[in-house]
């Protein structure tokens, strides 16, 4: 039997994943816009540029097998104490 733990925090990390990709999509649109209202146009030699959520989850996925993930350290809270700087 699973320990129940290890699914909920399963569970946690999956959403997060997926609150991660709506940023990612997000980002990807603004820049697009961004680029779009000062003339620039995309270059598709480059990797980053066709980089979709998906590939990005896929790679994500791939590097957090078999390891384990701080579920203290969410990307949501990195990012609050990235924007509150030095305490």
């Amino acid at each position: 039997m699973a320990d129940p733990k290890i699914e909920d925090r399963s569970d946690d990390m999956e959403d997060d994943l997926h609150k991660l990709e709506d940023h990612i999509a997000d980002a990807e649109k603004k820049l697009q816009g961004r680029k779009e209202a000062a003339g620039v146009v995309d270059d598709h030699d480059d990797p980053g540029a066709t980089r979709s959520a998906e590939d990005v989850r896929a790679e994500v996925e791939s590097k957090m097998g078999g390891g384990e993930a701080d579920a203290s350290d969410s990307p949501d809270e990195r990012v609050d104490e990235e924007r509150a700087g030095p305490t």
